[in-house]
């Protein structure tokens, strides 16, 4: 871990901030000239790259998909993989190509398992894991940012400040991310190009909270007619519910100054996203089409599996207001011709004939080409996100210290469905519910503004207890009796050195206080340190449930074979990213580590 620029105005020096908001569903990004930022910091102008979806629509997001051809060289990404994809299914055998969509989560859910030889299974999940195409996770990542930088270079090929060094990057993601997974989006971005000392990270709902801070938003249904987020006053507190494609990030921020916040509460949240809706409509199609039907079509005819995910995807977005309020109709979905195929080919009944028979009779019908679904059972593929988030937020507001919480501010590109935010008022009418306009595209904007004002997040608070493996003296009445069978040079061995503890407020560039160690042997030249991270507040050994090893520290030491070894680390955790200092008590020499990821 080290300084990587996340205390400084991340802006200065550079022609532009350009900014990556990489989600689960969607991704995009938007920049910023450093000029345009002097004339008007109040509101800047934030250019938003637009995409074309293909269909004359122009988008200022694109499908996270990403193509890469037989040989694991990049394609397309966005619409255009998308739409290559569907276009040449005919022509191309895709069994052959990777795609990947959706991939993002992979960072939350393997990130115990997490390192740089992470391999990446195709989206296309075929029944037969050991047939499954994978590519390294690593190079999946880094090819979508490069993608970005090469977009945003291409776009101002004709400006006399276009290079890779007038830009200073920022990527948006989930505080709920461990540091292994930020430090592996870090390393994604170097891969193609992009040095530590032009990047930062930042997390999703602080930047969302920037975002709507400055620009007037307007809360609904309220006694006074009317609030503002951006005017709240010193001392109030709001909970920020970023409700994205893959995961739910939540935070509680108190407004500090005019332009400046700090968290007051670790962030919190899990896998429940709007991705869990797509998630539970999968396992509809297994009931309704049979598991040997639906990895056929994976493994022979990937287009048209991918085209009825997203048809179902465009429909999920007009379950409006006027649905929920009709439980009784139904809501339609385009099947492609494949899939009624290959049931009426596997099957003695056709696909019209076995709906009716089977467990969705009078729920579910077949038309020609249209699966018709009825309201009241299209509602309940939301239930495990919606079920999750409210049973969170209400967890928060039985906390004594946010009683006073009167707000809800909702983000994210799920944050623009109606299934949710009605679900939020019906559960919690005293809250002011706050969406503001273009929900999707408030973390990419407050990204671009937090690339110029790190400054404005004062405090955070530890999501983490973070501490090092050591070795000591073994203590009476502390250590168990069993540690006495497996002493190392006499020492208690994986003891958990407590930095941080879980909850702990960190004012920013704060560094906590100093701990001593004392490398092995006198003829060291370097020394490693292995960093872990619980949830727990208080372990005692890095071998306790819930510790997980997120990657080691390397210093270089000075000074001869005689030399005092002995040093004191100090680490800086206010950060997206962990600042650690070492300084040896017997030349004063103090150095900076490196966190790295394990191989």
């Amino acid at each position: 871990m080290a300084s990587r620029g996340d205390d400084k105005l991340i802006g200065e020096g550079h022609v532009i901030v350009a900014a990556i908001d990489f989600g689960t569903t969607y991704s995009g990004f938007a920049y910023c000239k450093h000029s345009d930022y002097r004339n008007n910091p109040a509101n800047p102008s934030i250019y938003c790259h637009t995409w074309n979806d293909g269909a004359s629509h122009i988008r200022e997001k694109a499908p996270t998909c990403v193509l890469f051809k037989p040989d694991g060289t990049f394609h397309s990404f966005g619409f255009d993989a998308v739409n290559y994809f569907y276009d040449n299914a005919e022509k191309t055998d895709f069994t052959q190509w990777y795609y990947f969509e959706h991939f993002k989560m992979m960072l939350f859910s393997e990130k115990d398992q997490l390192t740089k030889n992470t391999y990446l299974e195709e989206s296309v999940m075929i029944g037969n894991k050991a047939r499954r195409k994978k590519m390294k996770a690593m190079d999946v990542f880094a090819a979508v940012i490069g993608h970005f930088r090469d977009l945003l270079l291409n776009k101002r090929a004709n400006e006399t400040d276009s290079t890779d060094e007038c830009i200073q990057w920022v990527i948006t993601v989930p505080a709920i991310w461990d540091l292994k997974a930020r430090t592996f989006m870090r390393d994604a971005a170097e891969k193609v190009g992009i040095p530590n000392n032009q990047l930062t990270l930042a997390l999703e709902p602080e930047v969302a909270s920037i975002h709507c801070r400055r620009v007037p938003v307007s809360v609904q249904t309220l006694n006074d007619g009317k609030k503002i987020i951006a005017a709240m006053t010193l001392g109030s507190k709001y909970i920020v519910l970023d409700q994205g494609g893959g995961t739910t990030d939540i935070a509680v921020h108190e407004v500090t100054g005019v332009d400046t916040l700090k968290e007051i509460h670790q962030a919190c949240g899990g896998h429940w996203g709007g991705f869990t809706v797509n998630e539970a409509f999968y396992r509809f199609l297994i009931d309704v089409f049979g598991e040997n039907v639906v990895d056929k079509i994976k493994q022979e005819k990937p287009s048209a599996y991918y085209k009825l995910l997203h048809n179902f995807e465009d429909m999920k977005k007009c379950f409006d207001e006027e649905k929920l309020k009709d439980p009784e109709r139904k809501s339609k979905v385009i099947i492609p011709v494949e899939w009624i195929e290959y049931f009426e080919n596997s099957n003695t009944v056709n696909l019209k004939e076995s709906v009716k028979k089977s467990n969705f009779k009078g729920r579910v019908t077949i038309q020609n080409d249209k699966l018709k679904i009825k309201n009241s059972l299209l509602r309940t593929f939301f239930d495990y996100a919606i079920e999750s988030i409210i049973a969170e937020l209400n967890k928060l507001a039985q906390k004594e210290e946010l009683w006073d919480v009167k707000t809800l501010l909702v983000v994210g590109g799920h944050a623009e469905s109606p299934v949710l935010i009605n679900a939020l008022y019906e559960n919690f009418p005293n809250l002011d519910i706050v969406v503001p306009k273009q929900p999707s595209l408030a973390i990419l904007r407050g990204a671009v503004l937090y690339g110029f004002e790190p400054e404005t997040i004062t405090s955070r608070v530890m999501q983490y207890t973070y501490g090092i493996a050591m070795q000591r003296p073994f203590i009476p009445g502390v250590d168990p009796d069993s540690k006495k069978k497996s002493l190392v040079n006499g020492l208690v061995d994986n003891v958990f050195d407590k930095h941080t503890e879980r909850g702990q407020t960190v004012n920013a560039g704060e560094f906590l206080k100093e701990h001593e160690y004392v490398p092995v042997r006198q003829d060291q030249v370097a020394v490693h340190f292995e960093f872990y991270a619980t949830q727990h507040k208080n372990p005692k050994y890095v071998t306790d449930e819930g510790c997980s090893c997120i990657g080691i520290l390397y210093f270089k030491l000075s000074g001869g074979m005689k030399s005092n070894k002995a040093m004191n680390l100090k680490i800086n955790p206010s950060g997206t990213q962990i600042i650690a200092v070492v300084t040896e008590k017997d030349t004063g020499k103090e150095s900076e580590g490196f966190f790295c990821l394990l191989d």
